[in-house]
């Protein structure tokens, strides 16, 4: 089964979740995170999931496998990163 994992790239101002810059939630396919995670987050982040699982790649990143660069709503105060890991 495909895996993901969502990774805090930075944290630009308080979040109300205390994530920081390393931390990682990971998931398995078509699920949400393993742990408890922000639905604030996971809607910004979900729509990469489902595309990375359905095939697409994002050429223009250093690993075609991953999209960075994807704020929070909550004022983009938290920048995370989608990655497939290869199964």
């Amino acid at each position: 089964m495909k895996q993901f994992e969502y990774r805090v790239e930075k944290v630009l101002e308080h979040c109300s979740c205390g994530y920081k810059v390393g931390d990682i939630f990971r998931c398995k396919g078509m699920n949400t995170p393993d742990t408890q995670f922000c639905g604030g987050a996971y809607i910004v982040l979900f729509p990469i999931q489902v595309a990375l699982f359905n095939g697409a790649r994002f050429n223009f990143e250093d690993n075609p496998k991953s999209k960075g660069n994807l704020a929070c709503p909550d004022n983009g105060c938290v920048i995370f990163r989608v990655v497939m890991i290869e199964e």
